[in-house]
């Protein structure tokens, strides 16, 4: 299945899958993951808020025993394993960013927005106490057109207070959701309808700002996706969203560790748009191995000078839009290249994609 996608071209099937021999057979001969997962390949952690993977990491540099070539091998492919698996059955509860329903009330595009606690499983058997709009992580997908006025009615079901901010966004001084500046925090219990005319277009978010570095960090964000009435942008055959997160159950893509991550797929020859968002507080180089990013946005302004790389460094809070041309068949490997949020000797963890062209 195509995880996290956005527009209609990424609902499609992918068709065949790139054979996973491709992507396991450097691993060479091993127990399967059935095997594995039973005895000493991967597992999560049941802990709330705890991340596995990096505690994996840290035990190795700091004095754990060591691995065998064997073991670590073994855990190695497990992970690689389970995320095919994902591909077409989901190994975890709950996926996020879907996109939002609306309704319309006199002209405005009407959304729903409901921040509540919530138990969210980040990778196989590691669950967080996280903080959610409408029960996902990240928020649902808020999906407008630029002049076209919308209403957000947002319900606070947290025991503390909150607000939203529209980040990117041009909105009047009132609804810009700085609590005891631009507005009263929204209560346990209470409510507050937002109104503004979106604009710029583009990639852009929205997330809680009042305890904020709990709040946000915890999942208290979500993409808002702001189409063009005029500037054009670059055609493309699917559209995806690449959310990041260092806070809720480590390093996440779109909410999951690996292997539990999405994975992308596209037909040799398709142009693929990634929306990058970081909601964490560090700063992530990603890195799609094969083929090459064509950059033309960043914070929601189309660039006068795209550029090319194959590694986009994105700070917190940024977000940058690229096209990726799928012209080299293949299952290619989509991290983060701060190889401690990616992969250790357990294994890949946390910020580990791929994005399959067949």
């Amino acid at each position: 299945m195509d995880h996290f996608p956005v527009g209609d071209g990424s609902r499609r099937k992918a068709g065949a899958m790139v054979p996973r021999r491709r992507f396991l057979g450097a691993l060479g001969a091993g127990t399967g993951f059935a095997a594995v997962a039973a005895g000493v390949g991967w597992r999560g952690n049941s802990q709330a808020g705890t991340d596995p993977a990096p505690a994996r990491l840290a035990g190795a540099i700091h004095g754990a025993a060591p691995l065998s070539a064997q073991e670590m091998d073994t855990h190695h492919r497990a992970g690689v394993e389970a995320f095919e698996r994902n591909r077409l059955t989901p190994i975890t509860e709950g996926i996020g960013a879907v996109e939002a329903p609306f309704r319309m009330e006199a002209g405005r595009r009407t959304f729903e927005l409901s921040a509540a606690p919530l138990r969210w499983e980040v990778a196989p058997g590691q669950w967080a106490d996280a903080l959610a709009y409408n029960g996902m992580v990240p928020g649902p997908t808020l999906r407008m057109v630029e002049g076209e006025p919308v209403r957000v009615v947002v319900r606070n079901q947290l025991d503390q207070s909150t607000s939203v901010h529209w980040h990117g966004q041009r909105v009047p001084n009132a609804m810009d959701g700085v609590t005891f500046m631009t507005q009263d925090p929204i209560p346990p219990g209470g409510s507050f309808v937002y109104e503004f005319t979106p604009g710029p277009a583009g990639t852009h978010m929205y997330h809680s700002h009042h305890n904020s570095a709990e709040q946000v960090t915890k999942g208290l964000a979500g993409p808002l996706l702001v189409e063009p009435r005029s500037t054009p942008e670059p055609a493309a055959d699917r559209d995806y969203l690449f959310v990041l997160n260092d806070g809720l159950g480590g390093f996440t893509i779109n909410g999951k560790g690996f292997p539990a991550t999405p994975a992308y797929t596209a037909r040799r020859g398709e142009r693929v748009r990634f929306r990058f968002l970081n909601y964490g507080a560090l700063a992530h180089p990603i890195h799609l191995h094969g083929l090459t990013f064509e950059v033309f946005a960043r914070d929601g302004y189309v660039l006068s000078q795209p550029f090319r790389c194959d590694t986009l460094t994105i700070a917190p809070f940024e977000r940058w839009d690229a096209i990726v041309v799928a012209d080299n068949p293949g299952a290619w490997a989509f991290h983060c290249h701060v190889l401690s949020h990616a992969e250790g000797p357990h294994g890949m963890f946390g910020m580990f994609s791929a994005l399959y062209v067949d």
